[in-house]
């Protein structure tokens, strides 16, 4: 589950979550609700995204950047995020995400520059409890 916050010139973006992997799932599906109606995308393109960071916390926004970096050189929106988080000596993700090319009469809401470190806040205490920024 996600839910949108007030921020006064970008997206502040909270995510409550039962695991790790539903955090990352539900954080890219505010990412693309963001800037698309995702009951109309369709699911007909898949990528392979592979990361790994030093901690969870980075690992989630380098995960949010990637997505953008695919909606940016791809030219398509994603609604279906099939993730793994693992934690050896460094946290990593495997995923493969799926949606379809941006076609015209795609609605387009906000254009997602990038997600920042500011006001990144990770909080376990039975349920995992993140927010994040979106740069709009």
């Amino acid at each position: 589950m996600y839910h949108f916050l007030d921020h006064p010139s970008e997206e502040l973006v909270e995510v409550v979550a039962a695991s790790e992997n539903e955090v990352f799932r539900d954080a890219a599906t505010a990412l693309f609700d963001l800037m698309t109606d995702l009951s109309t995308i369709e699911i007909q393109e898949s990528f392979p995204v592979q990361l790994e960071a030093s901690e969870r916390h980075l690992l989630l926004i380098d995960w949010l950047n990637r997505l953008i970096l695919l909606h940016e050189v791809e030219h398509v929106f994603l609604k279906d995020f099939n993730i793994q988080i693992k934690k050896d000596s460094d946290w990593s993700l495997t995923a493969v995400v799926a949606g379809e090319k941006i076609r015209d009469n795609h609605e387009r809401r906000l254009h997602a520059k990038s997600a920042t470190y500011g006001q990144l806040e990770w909080k376990e205490a039975g349920v995992h409890t993140v927010r994040f920024v979106i740069d709009v």
